[in-house]
């Protein structure tokens, strides 16, 4: 016994350093996108407005390493010396962007290892790779340690979960403190004592303040102590305590947002049905970010998990432990459950991304664990299938890896900004359209270089009767008002439908201008225009 625990405890600890590697080795491939560098300027913007609200004579001026769109969170005038209001203010402004938790930790870890995109996406790859040995823990506790190590294998080789290990944003810290969580909660049920239902309650509340939906573990725990009556019967006293600890600091805050969750607004999120979610979340999960070998590797999953929860009724009951029936239903909560809380939401107000439940992947996994173990117990024929599966999953997720790693995916700024710079000279203009591109390539232009610039024009009003409000004389008028005094404008354009649908900028640009040079990366395009 002690030497088949030393095996499995080997194995975890070679799939937690292929999992380091994995990530590791391709983690600066892509540009950083606008989502991250927002992140690198709120981990300078959030702890400068704490301790402007605490210690206003401390603050100072804020710097920040590289031109920054303007915070997103008020700074609440100090009257009547209420600092506890103000930090109220500013931190319920600062949950509304999902949290402030993360940038918090980014900065400190920023004071480490500065602000390279390696430094500082190792951060989050930290609680990637940690994710591997919880979900194990968490298997071999649920089910056992077959299951665990399966699921860890797989979580070991996601390229969905890679990716976002790979990010500078706050989806892999979520990922870790809800396993955590749920490993915890199982603990203080089987009587683990008031040390587990502490873990419980502060891994919970961490995720809170990391990212706003994580408030859906809530009800997912709520749900799972239902699933593990038994236990929870007997420690039902903890089990409350937990829930206000959970919940009651989070009233007024609720009834702050309430009005805010439950209206019809527009959001920016694409309206995606139910359906549409499902089928978004099995390809990630299963393929990653670029699906390649859909739809073979996604129904190679399915087929697994629809025999995890089927095939089990036809074990012999010595290979079915007593009560697993309610671990399955627990692991089925904790995937479906988040995704019907965020689809109701989406009724009143589209909020869907995939990435805001990666926390609900290693239920996914686990069930393809589940559906694998069996098939192992088969005798030599069982070990054979089972590796053969599992190769044919590696051989999809190593494709999926390697175009994740070789292809540029995210707006690659950091080319685009390389190439600009090669060219530019001082009395040139540059254009972004749209302005948010710009504080990406502010990262990425060479810090000894000054240039000129202005934000492209927002063309996009329109009146109630569906009639563009902004007419091409008036944007006429504006440019040539801003480009005047330059010999010549880049314009440096991405997503430009969010801020000129109809191309009038670039039109106007190509009237009165020549165009001398243009370079295409992927979702930027550059061009030189000269008058």
């Amino acid at each position: 016994m002690i030497r088949r625990h030393n095996i499995y405890l080997a194995a975890l600890g070679l799939l937690t350093l292929v999992a380091f590697g994995v990530r590791a080795a391709p983690l600066d491939a892509q540009s950083l996108w606008r989502d991250e560098v927002d992140a690198l300027c709120y981990a300078f913007e959030f702890p400068h407005l704490i301790l402007h609200v605490i210690a206003p004579e401390a603050a100072g001026d804020l710097r920040t390493p590289c031109a920054c769109p303007p915070s997103p969170v008020g700074l609440y005038p100090a009257s009547d010396g209420r600092v506890l209001r103000r930090l109220i203010q500013a931190l319920g402004g600062m949950i509304r962007q999902n949290g402030p938790l993360y940038f918090v930790l980014l900065r400190g870890w920023i004071a480490l290892t500065g602000t390279s995109a390696y430094g500082m996406r190792f951060f989050s790859l930290l609680f990637g790779v940690l994710s591997v040995p919880l979900t194990y823990t968490l298997g071999r506790q649920w089910f056992d340690r077959r299951v665990g190590l399966l699921a860890a294998l797989l979580m070991t080789g996601s390229p969905y979960l890679t990716w976002y290990a790979q990010e500078t944003k706050m989806y892999s810290l979520v990922l870790a403190l809800a396993l955590v969580a749920l490993y915890s909660l199982r603990r203080a049920l089987e009587g683990g004592g008031i040390r587990w239902w502490t873990v419980q309650v502060v891994a919970t509340s961490l995720a809170f303040y990391s990212h706003v939906l994580a408030a859906l573990l809530v009800p997912v725990q709520i749900l799972l102590a239902l699933t593990w009556w038994p236990q929870a019967r007997r420690r039902w006293i903890g089990a409350s305590v937990s829930l206000a600890c959970l919940t009651l600091p989070y009233l007024p805050l609720l009834l702050w947002q309430a009005p805010q969750v439950f209206r019809v607004r527009e959001t920016g999120f694409y309206p995606y049905g139910l359906g549409q979610m499902v089928e978004i979340l099995f390809t990630g999960w299963s393929l990653g970010v670029t699906s390649q070998g859909w739809p073979w590797g996604a129904l190679l999953m399915a087929a697994l998990i629809t025999w995890g929860l089927a095939g089990r009724w036809l074990l012999p009951p010595t290979q079915s432990r007593s009560g697993e029936s309610r671990e399955y239903v627990a692991v089925t909560t904790w995937l479906v459950a988040p995704l019907l809380g965020v689809w109701l939401i989406s009724l009143r107000q589209p909020l869907f991304t995939d990435r805001y439940l990666i926390w609900s992947a290693p239920a996914f996994y686990l069930l393809v664990a589940v559906g694998l173990a069996p098939i192992w117990r088969w005798g030599e024929v069982g070990r054979w299938a089972t590796v053969l599966v599992v190769s044919i999953l590696f051989a999809f997720n190593t494709i999926n890896l390697w175009h994740q790693a070789t292809t540029p995916i995210k707006s690659d700024f950091r080319a685009a900004a390389a190439h600009v710079a090669a060219h530019y000279s001082p009395d040139e203009l540059i254009l972004f359209q749209i302005p948010h591109g710009r504080y990406t390539f502010d990262y990425y232009f060479p810090t000894a270089l000054s240039y000129h610039w202005r934000e492209g024009l927002y063309t996009n009003y329109r009146a109630p009767d569906g009639s563009y409000l902004t007419d091409e004389a008036r944007i006429a008028h504006d440019l040539e008002t801003a480009t005047a005094e330059y010999r010549a404008v880049w314009l440096v354009a991405t997503e430009t439908a969010m801020w000129d649908e109809r191309g009038l900028v670039q039109a106007w640009l190509a009237d009165g201008g020549e165009l001398a040079h243009e370079a295409h990366f992927t979702r930027v395009d550059v061009y030189q225009y000269v008058k």
